[in-house]
């Protein structure tokens, strides 16, 4: 589901996804607790995720975010903050409390509240977006997933997309797929003599000649597992995966065959030197 957003600065915003159900309610951090809300900093990031623009911070942002590392709940506090953590988390060290004290509209889009300013508008990622699954792979496998991705050779890094209209960074076609994988992508911008494919979002592919690299941003930006292959990634909300599409695969499964290659030249040359050995002992048997 999308919605269009309000004009800022004159330009509209490119269509994003909204929450397909209601908050779960307005919370506030009982006297004395621990904000445990704090799930991205277990997984090694900042506690606190912030849209990189400083005005796209929405529901549907925060729960994709909260969704992609396999959270339980997204959480919105002050119009812009967004927080990840387990429901047990949330039912012992907060109290729910009555929705008019989250009154402040999300700086993103001000059809939504996104918390007070200490307390947390609290969604279900299970049910918060109908179109974004909570990944089948456990964080661990999504966090090696993402660590690994420069064992394909095709891989050049994540960038930022451009949250304005008719501005992808990636923009001279694209396709979108509800079974998109990398592979498909980078077929499809080869097949239209592209040379690089960009993957945004779980579907949508990006295919452009050049793109600017000072875009780029965290790996862990581009978190959304691929709808046709869950071990795959295929970008994140406004984040591209970049491949060069021009680049035959060469994936580390691929140099993992290396050392059966140079057992077969050792061998060869064995039975190569032996040979030449054989000729000439015989050389020397026949001249005698």
């Amino acid at each position: 589901t999308y919605a269009w957003d309000d004009l800022t600065n004159g330009e509209c915003i490119t269509p994003r996804d909204v929450p397909s159900s209601s908050p779960l309610g307005c919370f506030i951090l009982n006297n004395g607790s621990s904000d445990n809300l704090n799930g991205l900093s277990n997984l090694g990031f900042p506690p606190v995720y912030k849209d990189r623009y400083g005005f796209i911070m929405d529901p549907g942002l925060c729960i994709i975010r909260c969704t992609d590392y396999l959270f339980e709940v997204a959480a919105l506090k002050n119009g812009s903050q967004c927080q990840c953590g387990s429901k047990s988390n949330l039912v012992t060290s907060y109290t729910k409390v009555n929705d008019s004290i989250c009154n402040v509209t999300c700086i993103g889009n001000s059809s939504y509240f996104c918390g007070g300013k200490e307390s947390y508008t609290v969604y279900d990622t299970k049910t918060g977006i109908l179109g974004h699954p909570l990944p089948t792979i456990s964080v661990t496998d999504k966090l090696a997933i993402i660590k690994n991705l420069n064992n394909d050779n095709r891989y050049q890094q994540c960038i930022k997309d451009s949250p304005y209209c008719y501005q992808r960074v990636l923009n001279d076609t694209s396709k979108e797929l509800s079974g998109m994988t990398v592979d498909k992508c980078i077929d499809f911008c080869s097949q239209n003599n592209f040379e690089y494919a960009g993957l945004e979002i779980g579907t949508q592919c990006f295919c452009a000649n050049n793109y600017n690299h000072i875009n780029q941003i965290s790996p862990d930006e581009c978190s959304t597992s691929c709808a046709g292959n869950n071990q795959q990634i295929c970008g994140g909300p406004l984040a591209i995966s970049v491949y060069n599409a021009s680049k035959p695969n060469e994936t580390s499964t691929s140099k993992s065959n290396e050392p059966n290659n140079l057992l077969k030249i050792i061998l060869s040359s064995v039975i190569v030197s032996f040979i030449i050995i054989a000729l000439i002992a015989i050389s020397i048997i026949w001249y005698k």
